[in-house]
């Protein structure tokens, strides 16, 4: 039988630990063969062929998803479920990318965040967002865990918090509407109750930054 006592969830990494996590991340990155810019783009045109900092973005974009997985996993108390790719609908068949799931057990909740670095989102692209994270909820999660409180929402994790934003708001206020919470680190960081404070965080993504133009 599972003990009811509901415990405060805590963070068994340190914040040191996951800039290490990340920083072996990135070097794996910079090891794969680059993308260079080709013929037939005004990049090429004006520059000639270089690495092409888009392709380094598509990478780095999972490095979020995987930096928050690495944090439940080392929280006690919480599960990480699976994420990935996976039928969310027997009858169908469809399939549907989860990027974040994970469940309080003794707090009876499940999780569930979409991941994104950019949240200016173009307006095709945020309805797409919206409308896939209301498919998991329906198809998958509420039917899988009907006794839990569900927590679904978008994690923006290029941005500490959001006073700095001038532009995406619109998209946000959009998630907000159909009851999509939109996260970024501070209010992640703080539902996982691990410590990285605004000024350490941006620090160390610039050092990554540095980390992938020193050639």
């Amino acid at each position: 039988m599972r003990n009811t006592e509901i415990r405060p969830n805590a963070a068994m990494i340190t914040k040191e630990q996951i800039e290490q996590f990340l920083m072996d991340q990135a070097e794996l990155i910079k090891r794969c063969k680059s993308t260079y810019s080709q013929p037939g783009s005004i990049k090429h045109l004006l520059f000639g062929s270089e690495p092409s900092e888009q392709s380094l973005l598509i990478k780095m974009g999972k490095v979020g998803e995987r930096m928050i997985q690495k944090i439940i996993v080392e929280t006690e108390g919480l599960e990480l479920l699976k994420c990935g790719v996976q039928c969310i609908d027997p009858v169908t068949g469809k399939n549907k990318d989860l990027d974040l799931i994970w469940a309080d057990h003794d707090r009876k909740t499940i999780y569930y965040r979409e991941a994104k670095g950019n949240i200016q989102l173009d307006s095709e692209k945020i309805t797409a967002t919206i409308d896939k994270i209301l498919e998991i909820l329906s198809m998958y999660i509420v039917p899988k865990y009907p006794d839990y409180t569900i927590d679904i929402g978008v994690f923006n994790w290029s941005v500490y918090n959001r006073e700095p934003l001038t532009k995406g708001l619109i998209q946000i206020k959009k998630c907000v509407t159909k009851g999509i919470k939109v996260d970024h680190p501070k209010e992640l960081f703080d539902i996982l109750k691990f410590q990285w404070t605004e000024e350490d965080y941006l620090s160390f993504f610039r050092k990554i930054g540095k980390f992938f133009r020193n050639n």
